[in-house]
């Protein structure tokens, strides 16, 4: 399969705001996580664990390859990213919440388009987890299903997501903003976070009964300031940055490069390059900028990992012929911890 590099947002909604209100303290420092014997909508914690590679077809084109490596964080709360390096990251996230006056399943996307945080919140308002295909639905958790709204279909080892957003503002008709449909390959990888947390749990993860109360938008459960944001990611526990220092080769000093996280190596010391881990063991993928020479990779699930960087000349998104690349670097993540990696792109490419 070729891979197609992800370089333009798939935010759910992208505002052109630029102030906002403080919003009430979300949670008391002496409040004790909710439990309950029954949430609606649970199994979609489960269910959306795994590590998802397939296609998505979005407001800014279609892309052939596209991953999502969902693993738990915490027992209620399982959490994946897109690392678009400078220019955008974006989060998307599913966890048990105080809302409401009652437990329910909510979910956080954003994250920074540029110099621009934004953090939107959806509730679960629909769930059909009785049959062969289990069905989700998510809406925004002030402007409801008119504003934007999720859907998530499993059957078998298969996932259906699909966004949309009211690109108007009049909070008529919400449009297909993101359509991804993929297969879960690498069920294990999740599984070490599965055994430490006994997850899921249905306990609350955070408390958002205030969150909403005074907003930029009064018709969506949007920040766009991450000191407002009620679950910012100091709030997120067990995730992992590191630090990539990285040296470009003479052949390459003034090219953009793609970084590939990945449970496999995918580039050795001679410039064999392993396709098939390309297509199958790839987690994370960051481009980075001509003028870079380091980079911050944040919301990092702990693991052992390999890192492969590589200047794409020919423009087809893999290390290949004629490429510079560095060999495929080991390094280990555990929880809660910022370690620097350091990479050299001077192979040439078989």
């Amino acid at each position: 399969m070729t891979k197609i590099f992800l370089g333009t947002t798939l935010a759910l909604l992208i505002a052109t705001i630029t102030s906002c209100s403080k919003a009430e303290d979300p949670v008391s420092e002496d409040e004790e996580p909710t439990t309950s014997s029954s949430i609606t909508g649970f199994s979609l914690l489960s269910e959306v664990s795994g590590h998802w590679v397939g296609t998505n077809e979005t407001a800014y084109g279609f892309y052939s390859w596209f991953t999502f490596d969902f693993r738990p964080i915490s027992s209620s709360h399982v959490h994946s990213i897109y690392e678009g390096a400078t220019a955008q990251n974006i989060i998307t996230s599913f966890f048990v919440a105080d809302f409401e006056g009652k437990q329910q399943i909510m979910a956080r996307n954003g994250g920074w388009l540029g110099p621009q945080y934004r953090a939107t919140y959806f509730v679960l308002d629909q769930a059909n987890d009785s049959g062969q295909t289990k069905y989700y639905r998510l809406v925004d958790a002030v402007g409801g299903v008119q504003r934007s709204y999720m859907e998530l279909r499993f059957r078998n080892d298969s996932i259906y997501f699909d966004a949309y957003k009211d690109n108007s503002g009049a909070l008529d008709d919400p449009i297909l903003h993101m359509s991804f449909a993929g297969k879960n390959l690498n069920p294990s990888f999740d599984q070490p976070a599965t055994d430490l947390f006994s997850f899921p749990q249905m306990v609350s993860e955070v408390n958002m009964n205030n969150a909403f109360n005074s907003l930029v938008d009064p018709e969506s459960a949007l920040f766009l300031m991450e000191s407002q944001d009620p679950f910012p990611r100091s709030d997120h526990g067990h995730l992992s940055d590191f630090d990539i220092n990285f040296t470009r080769g003479a052949s390459v000093q003034n090219e953009k490069l793609l970084f590939y996280v990945s449970k496999e190596p995918l580039v050795d010391a001679s410039g064999n390059v392993n396709l098939g881990n390309i297509d199958t063991k790839v987690v994370r993928t960051i481009d980075i900028t001509s003028s870079e020479n380091s980079f911050n990779a944040t919301y990092v699930h702990p693991d052992t990992y390999y890192l492969t960087a590589f200047a794409d000349l020919d423009g087809n998104f893999i290390p290949s012929s004629g490429d510079y690349s560095s060999e495929s670097i080991l390094f280990t993540l555990t929880p809660e911890t910022s370690p620097s990696v350091s990479i050299y792109i001077n192979v040439l490419v078989q």
